[in-house]
């Protein structure tokens, strides 16, 4: 019998698993890459322990799974194409809520799937524990696609064929961070745009869910009627028997697939820095 130095063990009831034998900070072989992609298809979320990569480690690991996600607000200047995600900036000097970065970070408190407000939006997600306070806030995630399996048939029937406009500016308005607080080049580049309510995976013809904050309202109804759904769904589908909450370590790297599942950043507010650092890929066509 052939065994395989990696293995996954399964967290959640549904969903996320701890992925062993792999080291990322290393180019991976075409088989470590597949396993990868066939094992994000099934679990949603994998979490690697104890990979302490540098930013070139870090750029490097994603690049092996598509397209980077290119840069995206000059509000966030810095790094092409990674995103810091924390308190504290590169210097240690605490985050305002009241700058770009910090209505950023108080929008991942909100529930979300990354990128939708893209054309072609993120594919898959990384995010790396590069500093964390004694006990660090988790991460919770969604199954979206479990929710999808648990709505009745007929209800099911009434979503399918919808479609869903998204906008930057939805999730960021929630938090305070109104129009004017764009650069205007930002607007210019990220127009709304229509996104399938339901979603097919490409990996196991598996119907999922495909929602976020950013899920402004549905194409061609009332908006204030098409938001009441998106919030009802949004509600049913973050249930605790949807759910699973991921407690960090450090240099922990936590890998999910934005097709089926949601997450978001629970609150911080402790003196002790925590610095996170996210990657991400995005579709090569548009869904």
């Amino acid at each position: 019998m052939t065994t395989t130095p990696w293995e996954f063990r399964k967290l959640g009831k549904t969903f996320v698993a701890e992925a062993s034998g792999f080291d990322l900070t290393r180019k991976l072989t075409p088989a470590q890459v597949a396993q990868i992609e066939s094992s994000i298809a099934e679990y949603g979320v994998l979490v690697f322990h104890d990979q302490p990569m540098d930013q070139p480690q870090q750029e490097a690991f994603i690049h092996q799974f598509g397209p980077e996600r290119p840069p995206l607000f000059k509000e966030l200047a810095g790094r092409r194409t990674l995103i810091d995600v924390g308190t504290v900036d590169d210097e240690g000097n605490p985050i305002s809520k009241d700058s770009p970065q910090g209505a950023y970070t108080l929008a991942n408190r909100l529930w979300h799937t990354d990128g939708t407000f893209l054309e072609l939006p993120i594919r898959l997600t990384g995010l790396l524990a590069r500093e964390l306070p004694p006990e660090p806030p988790p991460t919770e995630y969604a199954n979206m696609r479990a929710a999808w399996d648990a709505l009745p048939a007929k209800r099911q029937a009434e979503l399918e064929g919808l479609r869903v406009i998204h906008s930057v500016l939805r999730s960021r308005e929630q938090v305070g961070f109104t129009v004017d607080k764009f650069a205007p080049e930002t607007l210019k580049r990220f127009p709304p745009v229509s996104q399938p309510l339901v979603r097919v995976h490409p990996a196991n013809g598996r119907k999922s869910l495909y929602l976020a904050s950013h899920a402004s309202h549905i194409d061609g109804w009332q908006v204030e009627k098409g938001r009441a759904l998106i919030l009802e769904l949004i509600a049913f589908a973050t249930q605790p028997q949807f759910t699973y909450s991921l407690d960090w370590r450090k240099d922990d790297f936590v890998l999910w697939d934005d097709r089926w599942t949601m997450h978001r950043a629970t609150p911080y507010e402790g003196p002790h820095p925590r610095k996170m650092r996210q990657c991400a890929v995005h579709e090569t066509a548009p869904v």
